[in-house]
């Protein structure tokens, strides 16, 4: 008889970390839907040829100084889609990579389709309407990943 309660409150238990694990994934899919807007980037760039490591950092004081755009929004849909607007400083969109996005613990893929196709996980997490992202992306255009980004965006609602 003992046996038989330590195995149901083993059970519980277990029922309990499955109950509690799925709330999670789909609270921080319900949380990224909608538009977010950069407002912090820091990437280290490393080269192949050299090994050298470039340091490209911008905030929403020097955003328009350093990276010469508008601060980039990330439209992310209900239906797992995405798409996200480069805008110049005349607030001219010239670039709009589209594709699918998908939450897997605490990470958010994101795969693009066009212009071209790509993939990128990043480690995701949010707090009061500020999503983190934190991954490897080939940022200095080598063809490989080898590139770490960090940024911050806040999460737009109209006033």
């Amino acid at each position: 008889m003992k046996a038989f309660k330590i195995t149901i409150a083993i059970a519980i238990c277990f029922g309990l970390l499955a109950f509690t694990a799925k709330p999670f994934q789909t609270s921080l899919s319900a949380q990224l839907i909608g538009e977010w807007r950069n407002f912090y980037v820091k990437i280290k760039a490393t080269s192949l040829k050299t090994g050298k490591v470039n340091i490209m950092e911008a905030d929403s004081a020097n955003w328009q100084t350093r990276l010469g755009i508008k601060p980039i929004r990330t439209y992310f849909k209900a239906d797992g889609t995405y798409y996200s607007e480069y805008r110049n400083l005349k607030d001219s969109i010239f670039k709009a990579p589209s594709g699918t996005w998908f939450i897997k613990g605490d990470s958010v893929t994101m795969e693009q389709l066009k212009p071209a196709k790509t993939t990128l996980k990043m480690k995701l997490s949010i707090a009061n309407n500020k999503a983190t992202f934190n991954g490897m992306i080939d940022f200095d255009g080598d063809g490989v990943a080898n590139d770490d980004y960090f940024g911050v965006q806040k999460k737009f609602t109209a006033q």
